[in-house]
Formats: C-alpha cells, sequence, structure tokens
C-alpha cells in the first residue's frame, strides 16, 4: 500500500509500512526517472544483490509519472520521492524543493546523486545535513551543443563540493570531474556490473525466441539497444545496414529502446526501403533472451561512458562490432571488435555481413569473459555497501 502526500511542491510517494530505525540503514540514490537504462539498470542490479536487511534504497527522482522500474523498487522496500526537474530557469524553485526534502529526510548514511546537471545544488543541500555525498559520472560527452555547455556550467562546481567520486570508466571521471579527482584518492572506477548468470547462453531459449520474432533460420539477425536519442547515432546504423543487401545477405535489424527520435528512425527506414527488415521493439524487460536470439550485437555511438548494454551482449556470448567512442575496458571478449571510426557506413555494412554466427556451443563462455574483467554484479554490490557503510572505499 502507498501513501502519497504533498510536501510544497514536493510529492512523496512512500511505502506504508515503517522501516526500523536501527537496521537497515538507507541510501538515497537522485537521478532523473527510474526507467531502463544504463544506470538505472546498474542501481537495480546492485539493490537487487545487497543484503537488504542491512542496507536499503531510497530514490528521488524528477518524474512523478509510474516509470519502469517503480513497482519493483516498492516492492523490495524503497520509497520513491519526487521534485520537479532543473531546466535552467527554476535554480531557485529548485534548491528549495531540495532543502525541504532534506530538512524533513535526513536519515541517510550516504546520498548518491547520478544527475549531472543538479547534481552541486543537490549536494549542497544535502550537506547541510552532514550526510556523506557520492557524484557518480555514467557518461562522456564532447559536445559543445548550447545545452551541453549550459550542463557543464552547472555541473562544474561539483567536483569541488562531493565527499567522493564514481565514474563507469576513467575517462567518464575525466569529462565529469577533471583529472585532479580522478588520480585523487575519492574517486573509483565502478564497472557496470551485471548479473552474468541471466546472460548465460541457452540454445533452448534462442530456439525460442528465434519463434516468437519469426526469424527464420537462414536470417542473420543483429541488434541494437539503446535510447534513441543523437548520441547513439541510429541513423549511421540505419544507412549502414541498407548497404548490407547486396548479395546472398538475409538480415533483419531489431531496435531495442525508446527515446524522441524513434518515430524519426521509422521514418528514415522507410526511405531508405528498409522498413520490412527493421523491428522497433520498444522497451522490453527481457534482454537476455533477446541476446541469445541474435547473431550481432551492433554499437555505433558517438560517445559512451561504458556502454552496459555491449557489455550485456558479450556476456550472451554474442560477436559485437563496437564504436571507437567506448573506452578499452568495455571489449571483454574476444568476439568483440572496436571500429577504427564512424566515417564509413560502407566499412560497418561489410562487417556485419561478413562477421560469421557464432555456433551455439561457443557462446557459453560470455559469461566468462565478462565476469573475468570485473563486471560481475556482486563485484559492484560488495565495493558500494562498503562504501555507503563505511565512507571509506576498498
Amino acid at each position: 500500500m502507498q501513501n502519497i502526500h504533498s510536501e510544497g511542491n514536493l510529492l512523496i510517494v512512500k511505502s506504508m509500512d515503517p522501516v526500523n530505525s536501527d537496521c537497515p540503514r538507507r541510501v538515497l540514490h537522485v537521478i532523473g526517472a527510474m526507467d531502463r537504462g544504463g544506470a538505472e539498470t546498474l542501481i537495480m542490479n546492485v539493490y537487487r544483490n545487497i543484503d537488504r536487511s542491512i542496507l536499503q534504497f531510497d530514490f528521488l527522482v524528477h518524474e512523478t509519472r509510474e516509470c519502469d522500474f517503480d513497482s519493483e523498487i516498492r516492492a523490495l522496500g524503497g520509497s520513491i520521492f519526487s521534485i520537479d526537474r532543473l531546466n535552467g530557469i527554476n535554480i531557485v524553485s529548485y534548491i528549495k524543493q531540495c532543502r525541504v526534502f532534506f530538512r524533513t529526510h535526513h536519515n541517510y548514511c550516504a546520498v548518491h546523486v547520478h544527475i549531472g546537471s543538479s547534481a552541486c545544488f543537490v549536494i549542497k543541500e544535502a550537506k547541510k545535513f552532514g550526510l556523506f555525498c557520492i557524484a557518480h559520472s555514467h557518461n562522456t560527452n564532447p559536445s559543445l551543443s548550447f545545452l551541453e555547455i549550459g550542463f557543464r556550467l552547472f555541473s562544474y562546481p561539483t567536483r569541488y563540493i562531493a565527499d567522493y567520486y564514481l565514474a563507469c570508466s576513467r575517462e567518464a571521471g575525466v569529462d565529469r570531474f577533471g583529472n585532479s579527482v580522478v588520480t585523487s584518492n575519492r574517486f573509483s572506477v565502478l564497472n557496470n556490473g551485471i548479473d552474468v548468470k541471466r546472460y548465460k547462453f541457452s540454445s533452448k531459449s534462442r530456439f525460442s525466441m528465434r519463434r516468437d520474432l519469426g526469424i527464420a533460420p537462414e536470417q542473420k539477425a543483429i541488434c541494437h539497444i539503446g535510447r534513441f536519442s543523437d548520441e547513439k547515432n541510429h541513423e549511421f546504423l540505419l544507412k549502414a545496414f541498407a548497404k548490407c543487401g547486396g548479395g546472398e545477405f538475409d538480415g533483419r535489424l531489431f531496435l531495442i529502446g525508446r527515446g524522441p527520435l524513434r518515430n524519426n528512425m521509422e521514418q528514415l527506414a522507410a526511405e531508405l526501403n528498409i522498413r520490412d527488415k527493421v523491428v522497433f521493439l520498444g522497451v522490453r524487460s527481457d534482454i537476455p533472451d533477446l541476446l541469445m536470439a541474435m547473431d550481432l550485437f551492433v554499437f555505433p555511438s558517438k560517445w559512451e561512458g561504458l556502454g552496459i548494454a555491449a557489455i550485456e551482449a558479450q556476456a550472451s556470448g554474442l560477436p559485437c562490432i563496437l564504436s571507437p567512442a567506448l573506452p578499452d575496458m568495455a571489449v571483454c571478449s574476444p568476439f568483440a571488435y572496436k571500429m577504427d571510426s564512424l566515417n564509413s557506413t560502407a566499412a560497418w555494412a561489410e562487417r556485419m555481413v561478413d562477421e560469421p554466427i557464432r555456433a551455439d556451443s561457443d557462446r557459453i563462455d560470455g559469461v566468462n569473459y565478462v565476469g573475468e574483467s570485473g563486471f560481475d554484479i556482486t563485484c559492484a554490490a560488495g565495493f558500494l555497501t562498503a562504501l555507503y557503510l563505511d565512507h571509506v572505499a576498498i
């Protein structure tokens, strides 16, 4: 049962079940919305794998709608709080909402902030109550657009006021916090861990999912997972796939995700005369089974902090064609390949056509490659538990 009420502009969505004040201790995650995405998936993977009898998560989000993970959060014992999104002209109001929130909700052992643009405002208010604050960078962004310049101006003070800093890669840390933070003892790279067991290849799952998706035995199934936004580079991917049609190539492209550019990409697929070969699957909760059904994963992002979807694909044993923008640490498997550039759709098309389909028996080792590279979620869960409870990185 949920209790919803308001405190000023703050919408409170709380569990009716009281939490023991002594145990578990609680961590507040501050994020945009708990929809399916890289940062959100990491948080949920950690949440599922911590000892929730000693540690619990609450969430301060910037949406009032029901998001993808909200029901699971409540089932796991978490509470969800909502404030307005920072839009550049509501700074005073945003700070006031943060102040109101922490005045009445400051019994946290840590505040873990995942939003760059508003992190400094959240952290300043949280620290007034002596809370331990972590700033986390999940991406790199070389863009110098007007919006990105504004984002960087808002986020810049964070590097001076947080107690600890995390990033999905060293590159993402430098991009957000600068070299002086990354080389200090207050910074760590936190691998975006996954539950590798869920991705262990299964021939049975592959057969069942290919049947459900209508993939013929002789067809090459290529997939991409990512939000339909500029940095994921769907336009480039569609143009490359359109060049795969020569010879005996028989393939279909499956695009998984949501986002503001989806309609544009559906229109582009029609203009390229490949609409019948491109399947828009939307947001899915059965990613492991979908990856097992595929023959190739492609990821041509313009920029990435890490690219957790690429880690998931490698765990399933898929060959992967990856953007040069991904950090080297994202390449775990000998069957994952970083392209030299994003300049040639023809080069990507050639690689998509020529990449051989791996036998089922060869895909089982994918989970071992990923686990041995440090992306097993148990590592991240253990690290964060120690950081939250002791305020000392291990």
